[in-house]
């Protein structure tokens, strides 16, 4: 199955006169006109070298609105990689909101445990991405052993997750393997299936029907499209019935 893109490469530039030093002084959702600027570009050259996919999931991205600027590390643990380009990549809400939750996930059970062996509550806060915390006033990690997930600028996808017609995730390592579970990847093949029924019910006439399921078989198996296509059949005669 083609997932477009196996890494960011080149990663994108800073618009000229910026860089992560200048636009440190601001906050990620600041309305300056730098950061404003910043986003803009970033979303822009992201999608093109990305292909247009998310950078987790590898399916393609809705318009940009819908679109979200991803941290593999979290920027409310190491804030100083907040416009750190290498840090950042375009994701799919569905991955977005599914590795927010399993941070918070972590972090909640790490405080949990931590608060056990102390006499007030300790919030503890790690990224699932980083196999190591990072001491302060480092530089931003750069090698792929840096990280327990697959890193969308510096790892190559299929090395460690391979994706089959129908959305079913397959890992062959073991960053793989924390890269599906952390974002429960394989779950998504449920929400593709009904997505696909939608796009089939958005075909009018016969003709456009059969082209889109023709379209459909290079991303979903041929069982998924034909129980579509039924399905919006069935749907079509009960209603020619009424």
């Amino acid at each position: 199955m083609n997932i477009g893109f196996q890494s960011i490469h080149p990663a994108p530039l800073y618009p000229a006169g910026l860089d992560a030093t200048a636009l440190s002084i601001y906050a990620w959702a600041s309305k300056a006109a730098d950061v404003v600027t910043f986003k803009q570009c970033l979303k822009s050259d992201l999608r093109k070298v990305q292909l247009g996919r998310c950078c987790y999931c590898r399916r393609m991205l809705p318009d940009s609105m819908a679109t979200h600027i991803e941290h593999i590390v979290e920027k409310s643990v190491h804030p100083e990689f907040t416009f750190e380009i290498r840090n950042l990549a375009l994701s799919c809400v569905t991955c977005n909101s599914r590795k927010n939750a399993h941070f918070l996930r972590l972090c909640g059970a790490l405080s949990k445990r931590a608060s056990k062996k102390a006499t007030s509550k300790v919030a503890v806060r790690r990224c699932p991405t980083l196999s190591a915390s990072i001491p302060t006033r480092s530089p931003f990690p750069v090698v792929p052993s840096a990280y327990r997930w697959v890193h969308p600028h510096f790892d190559q996808y299929s090395a460690h997750i391979t994706v089959q017609r129908g959305w079913f995730f397959s890992a062959v390592s073991g960053k793989g393997f924390r890269t599906v579970r952390g974002l429960e990847l394989n779950a998504l093949a449920q929400l593709e299936r009904r997505a696909l029924e939608e796009r089939m019910t958005a075909r009018t006439g016969g003709l456009a029907l059969i082209v889109g399921a023709l379209g459909e078989l290079n991303d979903n198996q041929a069982r998924d499209v034909c129980i579509a296509v039924a399905r919006e059949l069935r749907r079509r005669r009960t209603q020619g019935r009424r």
